[in-house]
């Protein structure tokens, strides 16, 4: 059953989507979607700053000339921990990439909880909103940086009450914002679901700061794909590829294994047997030696992860933070750089569409039977 809070939220999404931009989804979309930059004065304290040449590669050199249109999903700037001025002074390249982008108009910026404070200035090179809606046939795909699900921004209309009230407020008066602790990202990631779930919206998000596809985290995801393996099979005949897959997925499966109930997802949303394939995260930009992005290509929606096609050393591996890549789909090298493009999931969003909306619809009918 929804609380008050998830009941807002979802009220504040529609909001949203309603005011927010709005671009149809066709065969010729192309986007990449990146959230939480948090760009800083490129000192040690700078998250990114350790990822700087690798990103402005791989978003310069791959996704610009190939027709994407950049999503900068919220805490591209951190503001909560530099100040502006020494921002755009430690990443001017950066900013150049992202006036390329902007010049051929294919650069969004959806504003998060880190640069919000961006709203204060009377002048910014790009557009600023609070999400970007992709509309499908049946459906649209809602993408927001997520802070909405989270203390203080929760239990309140987000764009009626609580930006006037924080606009308007002092440095001192303003309320605080908690860093997200495990349990307080899986909340956000529950209401966020269960928003979107009851909406019948496929959600992209970047607040929590993990991946997710399809509502899945990864090790959700490959324990779903060992059991397809271990039901299927392969349908050529390679039992030794099926067998060493199997064994991959496995030892993947095991590692980090949840202590705690809510470290789980899908199902461990709410309790129902079958999960809303609602929810999508690509997590931080920069992964552990790695590169996140979510893509949409046509009527394709992707998980991806960027990094060194080789160990940096003789004998060492390639980071795989995010599980195996998909078997079906062979890695793609940026030429001229030691990084390749592994793609992790993939999904039809007109499928996905219909799933939800159908999910949704069923839920909604559940509901009115039982109050009869």
């Amino acid at each position: 059953m929804k609380g008050i809070k998830t009941t807002k939220l979802a009220a504040s999404m529609v909001d949203i989507a309603a005011r927010s931009p709005f671009e149809t989804l066709g065969a010729e979309s192309r986007y990449v979607i990146v959230a939480d930059l948090r760009m800083g004065d490129g000192g040690r304290k700078d998250e990114l700053a350790i990822a700087k040449k690798s990103l402005f590669a791989i978003l310069g050199r791959w996704y610009l000339p190939r027709g994407y249109t950049l999503v900068l999903n919220g805490d591209v700037e951190d503001l909560r921990g530099f100040w502006l001025k020494d921002i755009l002074a430690a990443w001017p390249e950066m900013y150049a990439l992202f006036d390329v982008f902007a010049e051929r108009g294919r650069l969004r910026k959806i504003l998060g909880d880190r640069d919000l404070g961006l709203l204060r200035l009377a002048s910014y090179p790009y557009e600023l909103s609070h999400g970007l809606r992709l509309d499908g046939e049946r459906n649209s795909v809602l993408v927001l940086h997520g802070h909405q699900a989270t203390p203080p921004y929760s239990g309140r209309d987000y764009l009626s009450d609580y930006i006037q009230h924080w606009l308007g407020s002092s440095k001192r008066s303003k309320p605080g914002i908690l860093d997200e602790t495990g349990r307080e990202r899986f909340k956000a990631e529950q209401r966020l679901y269960r928003a979107a779930s009851s909406l019948g919206m496929v959600t992209i998000q970047g607040h929590t700061r993990r991946p997710l596809f399809e509502s899945l985290t990864n090790r959700d995801s490959v324990r779903a794909e060992v059991e397809r393996l271990l039901r299927e099979g392969d349908p050529l005949g390679r039992g030794s590829t099926v067998d060493a897959l199997v064994d991959v997925y496995r030892r993947e499966s095991r590692k980090g294994a949840p202590a705690r109930p809510y470290a789980r997802s899908g199902a461990g949303y709410d309790e129902r047997a079958i999960a809303s394939p609602c929810l999508f995260c690509p997590g931080r930009v920069l992964g552990a030696r790695s590169l996140r992005v979510l893509e949409i290509e046509g009527d394709s929606l992707r998980l991806a992860r960027w990094a060194r096609a080789e160990g940096r050393k003789a004998g060492r591996k390639s980071a795989e933070p995010l599980g195996p890549a998909s078997p079906a789909v062979a890695p793609q090298r940026l030429e001229g750089s030691p990084y390749a493009r592994f793609e992790i999931r993939s999904s039809s969003i007109r499928g996905l569409l219909e799933r939800v909306d159908l999910l949704a619809s069923s839920e909604g009918k559940e509901g009115s039977g039982g109050k009869g």
